[in-house]
This record gives structure tokens, sequence and C-alpha cells, in this order.
């Protein structure tokens, strides 16, 4: 049995640190014929609920009450993610049925090649490629996850952000306003790279997500360098991010005490430029 104490501190640490108002969600992929998790230690949602239903809904009763799912094509009732995304359970020329589904009865998009552009570059599982997958809040883990994924607002995704390039990374995400948790899912997974997503309209009509929430993800990897980096960016500016007086510059003057208002780094490259000839 491997120790899962560390991941429930780093959890602990997300919460204690960031004041998330939310459960960080660890996400463990079941690959065919790996080993599925003990029933007694989670729940299967089309048992729990009666139906099957989207996973927008399982990630907004696991981040909000505490609970742990595992989830198969048994359990979403969403076509787009147990199909295309997911791939656990395959269609008659697999993927077709869901753009032309998109196209003639939603219109998210122009037609049926702009629903068929505008996701081109989407990451996927081959049909039959995972079992199913574990989501359980990472402070009370049962599982080693692959990734986490942390709900957010704004201001909490900057600090996420910061801490994930702080040791020189970069962070590629794609948005089309759709499908948004699923995709960001599974990029992450498969590149082994942190990730951003701006929740989609199914993640905020079906799984609660609010009008001030955004998505972080984070591969296991990375995990322990984004806890320990949190709050690290501009450490060396005398206890401020960005050391610039609180005072907005449209009440007046930009100078306290007859000297600008900028941070020492500003003025370093000041005297760094080139002089105009």
């Amino acid at each position: 049995m491997e120790d899962l104490n560390k991941y429930k501190k780093f959890g602990q640490e997300l919460i204690d640190k960031l004041k998330l108002l939310t459960y960080p969600i660890a996400i463990k992929i079941i690959k065919k014929g790996e080993e599925k998790p003990p029933s007694g230690k989670c729940l299967r949602p089309h048992e729990v609920f009666g139906a099957p239903l989207c996973t927008c809904i399982f990630h907004m009763w696991c981040r909000r009450s505490g609970f742990s799912f595992y989830i198969d094509g048994e359990d979403i009732s969403c076509g787009p993610s147990k199909y295309l995304y997911y791939g656990l359970e395959e269609l008659e020329n697999h993927a077709e049925p869901v753009y032309e589904g998109w196209a003639r009865y939603a219109g998210f998009k122009r037609d049926i090649d702009a629903e068929k552009n505008s996701r081109k570059t989407d990451s996927t599982f081959k049909p039959g490629e995972i079992e199913g997958f574990l989501i359980t809040p990472l402070n009370m883990t049962i599982a080693k996850p692959d990734l986490v994924l942390i709900y957010c607002s704004p201001l909490i995704l900057g600090h996420l952000i910061l801490a994930a390039t702080y040791d020189g990374d970069c962070i590629y995400s794609e948005f089309n306003g759709m499908e948004a948790s699923c995709k960001g899912l599974i990029r992450t997974y498969q590149s082994n790279q942190c990730n951003i997503a701006c929740p989609g309209l199914g993640d905020r009509s079906m799984g609660a997500v609010q009008n001030d929430e955004m998505m972080f993800f984070v591969p296991e990897s990375k995990l322990e360098m984004v806890v320990d980096n949190i709050f690290r960016a501009g450490d060396k500016q005398q206890g401020l991010p960005l050391a610039i007086p609180h005072v907005i510059g449209s009440f007046g003057s930009n100078t306290l005490y007859g000297k600008t208002i900028s941070p020492p780094q500003w003025k370093y490259m000041n005297r760094r430029r080139l002089k105009k000839k």
C-alpha cells in the first residue's frame, strides 16, 4: 500500500495557503486492465443518484461534499464526455455522431465544420484506452493521483500560475468555451504539464461552477513543486509581490516625496536603457 500522507498534506496546504472554498480534486486514471478502486472506498454515481449523470456534477459533489467516486461509462450521461473525450464507449463512425449532434440540435458553433475545427486539437482518450477514473478530495485522497484539479478565483489562479512558472515553465492552454473540465483533465494527463481551463457551459449549468471560478490542473509530477512555490514569486521585494505603493495614478502625481513610484527592478532597467542618438 503506497503512502498517501504526502498527497493529503499537499491538499491541506493548498486549502490553507490559498484559502480554497472547495476541496482540490485528486484524479486517478484507471487504464485498461488495471485494478479498479475497492467499492468500499468510493461511490458509484449511477448507484448513488439512481441514473447516469454528467461528469461536471460528480466534480461538484466531490469538491463540495468530500465524496469519492469511481466513474466509468455506466455512470456518464453526457455523450461528448463518454464517447469523444474519455472513450469509455464507442460510436459508429467514431466521434462523427457527436459533431453531428452538436451541429443539428445545439449549434454551439456556426456549423459542423466549425464544430470540428474548434476542437481539432482537443485532447482525448482512444475508445477503450481507459476503464474509468477515480475522483477524490486531495486532502483525503484514497489513491495516488495522476493529476489534481483546483477550482479557484482568478486571484488564486494568479498565485498558482506564478507558483507553476517560478522554476521557468510556461503554461499553454486552449479555449473554445466547451467541455472544459474534460479537455483540461485529459490534456494535463497526456502532456504532463499544468493547464488552465475556463469553465464551459456544462460546468456552469450542471456542475454549479460559479461566475468567479476558474480551473487549474496540475500533474502529479509537478504537484510538490507548485505547492512549495506558492507565494515565492517576488519574494525579494520587501514583503509585496509588486513593490509599488498602493496609490492610484489617476488620483494625482505619480511621485511620493519627490521620487517616482516605481519598484527597484524598474529603476534598474531604466539605468540600463540605451540612450537615444
